[in-house]
């Protein structure tokens, strides 16, 4: 278990998105279609890892993100009017919009406006802010990838100022993030099934897990696999997550960024690891039941969780 300064932590979420849920009857590609209804917020990895906390209930949650132009005007807006402390770097670039079309069949369509490289005036700022406020939390999320074409520098110091407070860092992000585990620390990873084996280079779940967790000589390793058996790697034990069938998905859109920000915040009030990846993985089940990312029922969450099944062996 860790140690907790503050009920605090931080979430890195420098790739936000301006939110536009569609829902449609029918969904047909090539055609006229016509949204039933329509919902509009703040989203983007680290925004949905905010707003999960906030259903949970336990953890406070302060953002630092990059946003700019006036969908990122919106986007700060919503969020104050949400109660979702942020930190915000402006940028040259408008922040994306993300459309989502969900149709009655539970079919998901996502179309994604392209994002623009942050500036090295822009990460200083960022990384500046991060260390000036560093020593009021208890732990940090990484969420999400970078916005196209930034460095990995972003992340990368980000990890430095990290480790040198001695918080422990959750990773929920794959794409290039090497140079980030190598620089050590209290780091947890937690991705997905696909992403765990592109990182390793293996074609075997477990045995990407195991490849990952040594190598960069990491506290654990998280893996999810929508509704199928999720997995959690942790000194010398695996854990393997038998997950509830559930009747009705109505969205899995920030399914992920619950079970993370879930699972950090239980594990930083002193939950074991293990059974704070189980909540984690509860809230992202209770997420489904919901259209909006991170906006979900507690109560359905601790029912779900009840029927997890976990089985453990030798890693």
């Amino acid at each position: 278990m860790t140690k907790s300064r503050f009920k605090k932590m931080l979430v890195l979420g420098p790739n936000p998105a301006w939110q536009k849920t569609l829902f449609f009857n029918d969904l047909c590609l090539g055609e006229v279609n016509r949204a039933q209804d329509m919902e509009t917020y703040a989203s983007g990895k680290g925004i949905n890892c905010c707003r999960a906390a906030r259903s949970w209930g336990n953890f406070q949650t302060e953002l630092l993100q990059f946003a700019g132009g006036d969908t990122g005007k919106l986007l700060c807006e919503y969020l104050k009017a949400e109660g979702i402390p942020s930190h915000t770097i402006e940028t040259e670039h408008a922040t994306r919009t993300c459309y989502t079309c969900l149709s009655v069949e539970q079919e998901m369509t996502e179309l994604i406006e392209p994002s623009y490289p942050i500036s090295q005036n822009e990460m200083r700022q960022y990384h500046d802010l991060l260390q000036k406020n560093i020593s009021q939390f208890s732990g940090v999320a990484f969420c999400g990838t970078l916005p196209t074409g930034s460095s990995l520098e972003i992340y990368r110091r980000a990890a430095e100022i990290i480790k040198g407070d001695g918080l422990t860092l959750l990773i929920d992000a794959w794409d290039n993030i090497a140079p980030v585990l190598e620089v050590g620390g209290d780091i947890i990873l937690k991705v997905n099934a696909g992403e765990i084996k592109l990182i390793a280079k293996e074609e075997n779940t477990v045995e990407a897990i195991k490849k990952t967790i040594k190598k960069y000589n990491l506290k654990a390793v998280a893996v999810t696999d929508g509704p199928q058996k999720a997995y959690l790697a942790c000194a010398d034990k695996l854990y393997i997550y038998e997950l509830p069938l559930l009747e009705k998905v109505i969205s899995t859109l920030g399914c992920g960024d619950s079970n993370a920000s879930i699972f950090l915040s239980e594990y930083l009030a002193g939950t074991s690891i293990e059974e704070s990846f189980a909540r984690g993985l509860a809230a992202a089940s209770a997420n489904c039941l919901t259209p909006r990312c991170g906006d979900f029922i507690k109560e359905s969450a601790e029912v779900l969780y009840a029927k997890i099944k976990i089985n453990a062996t030798i890693l």
